[in-house]
């Protein structure tokens, strides 16, 4: 099989399994998650909790999304590229705990287009009052998104899309999303 089929292959079932997921669990919470445990905040590299519905950080391991699922999470937003999931199951381990899985894959800075902004846009939307855990490798692609988003399409200037994105992990991709929101 060639190297497109397999991702096309591949792009078709992560949509097919958000898509499925997000329908299964719509349950709706009022309250932010608040069983986030000290070891669940130390096992994700560069947990944060910037919002009450919103917790973002590192690529979490297997067991971390059992801990995810016991703090009221009810989605995940992974950003991480196709290449780099290689060898993780991650939508088999949401998906097991009854948790939405999305994947809009970023590799770098050429992915922070107005269509995965507006495609983040969108999940949050269909997820809003409920809890969502974003991630990629370290939480920075994580900060430029919500950054993007939130001049874009929530209206913030541009000093405050950079705060927003900053307190979701933003560091090395900050010049770019600069350059972005300057355009």
């Amino acid at each position: 099989m060639k190297p497109f089929t397999v991702s096309l292959i591949a792009l078709s079932f992560t949509a097919l399994v958000g898509c499925a997921q997000s329908t299964a669990n719509t349950q709706k919470t009022d309250e932010a998650p608040t069983q986030v445990t000290a070891e669940l905040q130390q096992s994700i590299l560069n947990f944060s909790h910037p919002s009450p519905h919103l917790m973002a950080g590192g690529q979490p391991k297997m067991s971390d999304f059992a801990a995810l699922n016991e703090a009221g999470v009810s989605a995940v937003i992974n950003f991480r590229s196709h290449p780099e999931m290689r060898d993780i199951h991650e939508a088999q381990w949401t998906t097991a705990q009854q948790m939405a899985y999305y994947h809009i894959p970023i590799a770098g800075a050429d992915d922070l287009s107005e269509e995965n902004v507006a495609r983040l846009h969108q999940t949050l939307a269909a997820n809003a009052q409920q809890n969502v855990f974003m991630h990629c490798a370290s939480s920075n692609r994580v900060g430029a998104m919500m950054a993007l988003r939130a001049a874009w399409h929530q209206g913030a200037s541009k000093e405050e899309a950079l705060a927003i994105g900053e307190q979701y992990g933003l560091g090395s991709l900050r010049k770019h999303v600069e350059q972005l929101l300057s355009e």
